[in-house]
């Protein structure tokens, strides 16, 4: 049991410095690398590891690690801009669902059951080829997508909630819907959000790949890790290392993410909570 307890604490430590290493990167990628992302050598293409560039060069002869580390900042924004507008969506129609009438309820569920049915890579191409391939049209894109998930997990667990004798304390005491909500239900749903959150985040890096990868990513110079795995996949004999560092990369911080939602699942229940006391 103890095990298990210091096991979560070194769990958590690796996810924070992971968390904030990503997040320095991301704001200031020039502290990890001398080179120029965008820097053209004719001398230096498709050249393998090497002490200048560890990871090696692509095909205009840029260093593949720069390209990594600038392409982080925007992937970051379109994982995160993406669940933020999931949330925005999704937890106010979510509790209005769940604390509404059958009316209320039957409406946005229909939306949401309707985003649901509709293949989500199909969907995205079709808003994409109709919008164009830009960063915030792949965070409205994304997000949209996601708005349903976070909706039914917000309007089952205030189902359930306002059940709960505390609430239906207050509402009898003559609180306002709205103050009952935000001030009661909301924050006591807000566990299994932490749990979705990351998992949601690993999700968008991956959908932002698959479109990059169809060609529908965003356009030069703007750059992601999916953009850059598209711009690999043609040397794959020639040069692997090009080829395969940007599928690391996204598998990397893809599983990491999905393992941060579930040490915040063990986190956030009760019952798991009261095993490991």
């Amino acid at each position: 049991m103890m095990r298990r307890v210091r096991e979560l604490g070194i769990a958590r430590i690796i996810l924070f410095a992971f968390t904030a290493l990503l997040v320095l990167v991301a704001i200031a990628p020039q502290w990890f690398t001398p080179w120029d992302p965008a820097a053209i050598d004719a001398s230096s293409i498709l050249q393998g590891p090497s002490w200048a560039h560890p990871l090696g060069t692509d095909e205009a002869g840029a260093d593949v690690l720069a390209r990594i580390l600038y392409a982080t900042r925007l992937e970051l924004i379109i994982a995160v801009g993406s669940v933020l507008i999931a949330l925005v969506l999704g937890i106010p129609t979510g509790l209005l669902a769940g604390y509404g009438g059958k009316f209320v309820d039957g409406a946005f569920s229909s939306v949401a059951s309707a985003t649901l049915a509709f293949p989500l890579i199909l969907f995205a191409i079709l808003i994409v080829a109709s919008f164009g391939t830009t960063p915030l049209t792949l965070v409205g894109i994304i997000g949209f997508l996601f708005f349903p998930r976070v909706f039914l997990l917000v309007r089952a667990q205030t189902l359930s909630l306002k059940q709960r004798e505390f609430v239906v304390a207050v509402r009898v005491t003559g609180v306002g819907p709205i103050r009952t909500l935000v001030r009661h239900v909301l924050p006591n749903a807000a566990g299994p959000l932490l749990t979705l959150i990351p998992q949601l985040m690993a999700e968008a890096i991956l959908i932002e790949t698959g479109l990059s990868y169809l060609g529908l990513g965003v356009q030069l110079p703007l750059a992601t890790w999916g953009t850059i795995l598209e711009s690999s996949k043609d040397f794959y004999v020639t040069a692997p290392t090009y080829a395969v560092v940007a599928g690391l990369t996204i598998t990397l911080v893809a599983a990491l993410l999905m393992w941060a939602g579930e040490l915040a699942a063990e986190s956030s229940n009760p019952l798991r909570r009261r095993r490991l006391a």
